[in-house]
């Protein structure tokens, strides 16, 4: 009798075996803890440090700050709202561990996160009034504030938290970046997450074992991110992709090639492949080098890349940018097509489609207008219209033996964009295309003014060498570009705000966004500013600023009545101000710390109408830290030097002669009326 029921017992052990491999890639039954029972040693995460060689975080440590922060939310007051399942709780995090330890911790009690796509006061604030509280910011190893990163163990939370798996329940919610208005809110299911995580997982596979039982001595994938988790594409690809599925992530975002080049060159040195997350904006910042100095480097065989694939989201990739970095990277790039409210869409590899392939489980409709349905979607038996405009490859349906009931298709272009000025409807997206077909110009993107009622703005993408460089060559452009739109468009309809760059400002997920557009146009309101087109940096400790000085800047008025001209004290202000922002190991100046300037030089004038670029670098010495700064044109330099902070053994810091002889001015921003074509 035993042996009869052997078999049965087998397939149960089988059975039992198989539901925990499933429990374990699964967000709903929180697989993160059954992955931790499984191989509490095997890494979690790998941490990044400055200087320091990137090291492996276990599941069990990870778990360990995890109940650091049950327990951070255990110590709150008992009348705190915060304390209760259901709690809505503002998540911003500028690392992936942090974000991830904040988030497990929340969905282990049913509590929700609320993503904002940023973390300015007035972003926060606005969240703050629909929300419970706001999670403070993690140390760089993950623990609450004032935990000991060296702590070995932390107190089990004080109540257990039984959450019955339900797929229906909210996990989060994310803030969209759109271009114009006020930010969106998405909420988003556990099974909304999962649907989409399993579809990844059937085209992309990425861990070699179910269970995840990987040391951090033997061979396998590292999941890298060059993406925001706090937006849905990194929050789904990089972060709970790898931790459902039991794959290590790194703690930190790669922002810039360099940091990339070094992570995957000692991971590669370990054994281990990695997968990249990035967007558009990160793979055109990729180095043009030659095929002897590639970010990743050249192996034999797939078997031995380096790089196992490459992600894209947030826009497409032009074919040129896809190319570059498939060679740069030496691996496929593979373009997700979607948005926050739809989840993924479609996916492509230019290497060998310019067309789209709809994810599985996902339907398309072509007509009367493109829209979308799939399980990613909050109401997935409802059709969701798209912004964009496409077309399917072939017009009769495909065959039923075919498993997507949807053909590839192209996109082509965003729908037309209607806004009404001054009564009038005028279309964006006619301008644009009319803007466009003017010799000097790649790309345009037509905007109504937020702080400029009935008034058009317009961002023109150009070749460096076409820009203009002063007033008169400016004024004589954006006359050549009216001129181009009167025959077909009102006066109402013609831009009366021009910005002209290189590159459109695009986020980390490729998106043009009111922040952006903010600061491009900042000068109309704030007359102390310099009018910024773009900023490049080769990583935190240097930055360069692309700008123009407006005829509208506060401090030309006394300087002088036959020339004006921008004072050298304004110059220096300038550069402290992007000195400010810059970073070495994590460390920048004090302005307290400020001792003195050295090696000032004035070398020729910066006038009304220049176009400028101001770079500046962060260098650490004997003395302490100084800001090394370079303010040029084509006209040649104009400024230079260094502004010098003492270390905190100094004694005390001299008088800044940087803020007396400008403390009028800065005491209030200025907003008199600005000139017709600004």
């Amino acid at each position: 009798m035993s042996d009869a029921r052997q078999p049965t017992s087998l397939a149960t052990a089988r059975s039992t075996e198989q539901d925990a491999a499933l429990r374990a890639t699964s967000l709903i039954h929180q697989g993160w803890r059954q992955l931790a029972r499984l191989a509490p040693a095997a890494p979690a995460c790998w941490l990044a440090s400055p200087g320091q060689p990137l090291r492996p975080l276990s599941r069990a440590e990870m778990m360990a700050r995890v109940d650091a922060w049950h327990q951070w939310l255990d110590n709150l007051p008992a009348a705190h709202a915060g304390r209760r399942p259901g709690a809505r709780w503002v998540l911003f995090q500028p690392t992936a561990l942090g974000a991830c330890v904040q988030l497990l911790a929340l969905w282990e009690r049913g509590m929700l996160a609320v993503l904002p796509g940023d973390d300015r006061p007035e972003t926060l604030a606005r969240l703050a009034e629909s929300c419970d509280g706001k999670l403070p910011e993690t140390s760089a190893a993950g623990w609450p504030p004032e935990q000991s990163g060296a702590a070995s163990s932390v107190a089990a939370p004080n109540t257990p938290f039984e959450i019955t798996p339900d797929g229906a329940r909210l996990a989060l919610e994310l803030c969209t970046s759109g271009s114009t208005g006020e930010p969106l809110r998405i909420a988003k299911r556990f099974d909304q997450l999962e649907a989409e995580l399993a579809v990844h997982r059937t085209l992309w596979p990425l861990a070699t074992d179910a269970s995840g039982t990987d040391s951090a001595s033997e061979p396998g994938t590292v999941s890298l991110s060059q993406v925001s988790h706090q937006h849905i594409y990194g929050l789904l690809v990089s972060l709970l992709r790898p931790l459902s599925e039991g794959v290590p992530f790194l703690s930190e975002a790669c922002h810039y090639p360099e940091q990339l080049a070094a992570a995957i060159a000692q991971l590669s040195g370990l054994g281990h492949r990695c997968q990249l997350v990035s967007s558009p904006a990160q793979l055109a910042r990729l180095p043009q080098t030659s095929d002897e100095s590639r970010v990743a480097g050249q192996a034999q065989d797939q078997e031995q890349a380096q790089l196992l694939r490459v992600f894209s989201s947030g826009a497409p990739l032009p074919a040129e940018a896809a190319r570059h970095a498939e060679n740069c990277l030496q691996a496929p790039v593979i373009e997700i097509y979607g948005s926050t409210e739809t989840g993924g869409i479609a996916h492509r590899r230019q290497h060998e489609t310019p067309h789209w392939t709809p994810l599985p489980e996902v339907e398309l409709r072509f007509s009367p207008d493109f829209a979308v349905r799939s399980p990613f979607l909050e109401q997935p038996d409802q059709w969701w219209q798209q912004a964009d405009n496409a077309a399917p490859l072939t017009p009769e349906p495909p065959s039923q033996g075919e498993q997507n009931n949807a053909p590839r298709f192209q996109l082509l272009g965003r729908s037309d964009r209607l806004v009404k000025l001054a009564g009038k409807r005028v279309s964006l997206s006619a301008v644009e295309r009319c803007l466009s077909a003017q010799a000097e110009v790649l790309e345009v993107r037509c905007l109504p003014m937020p702080t400029r009622d009935h008034r058009l703005g317009a961002v023109v993408v150009m070749e460096e060498s076409t820009l203009p460089q002063d007033h008169a060559s400016r004024r004589d452009l954006i006359a050549r570009l009216r001129r181009a739109l009167m025959p077909g468009f009102e006066r109402i309809a013609l831009p009366r705000y021009w910005r002209f760059v290189t590159r459109l400002p695009l986020n980390a997920q490729g998106k043009f966004t009111a922040d952006s557009v903010a600061r491009l146009f900042a000068d109309l309101d704030d007359h102390r500013l310099p009018r910024w087109l773009g900023e490049t940096s080769s990583g935190p400790q240097q930055l360069t600023l692309e700008a123009e000085v407006p005829d509208s800047l506060c401090y030309l008025e006394g300087h002088f009545a036959a020339q004006p001209l921008v004072p050298g004290v304004v110059m220096l202000k300038w550069a402290r101000d992007l000195g400010r922002r810059l970073r070495l190991a994590g460390v920048g100046v004090q302005e307290s710390r400020f001792q003195r300037l050295e090696r000032i030089k004035f070398s020729n004038l910066l006038l009304p109408g220049m176009r400028f670029s101001l770079a500046a670098t962060l260098v650490a010495d004997s003395h302490g830290l100084r800001v090394d700064f370079r303010l040029e044109s084509r006209a040649g330099l104009h400024a230079s030097g260094r502004l010098r902070y003492g270390a905190d053994t100094d004694s005390a810091p001299l008088s800044s002669p940087l803020s007396s002889p400008l403390s009028s001015p800065l005491s209030s921003p200025q907003t008199t009326p600005t000139p017709e074509a600004s």
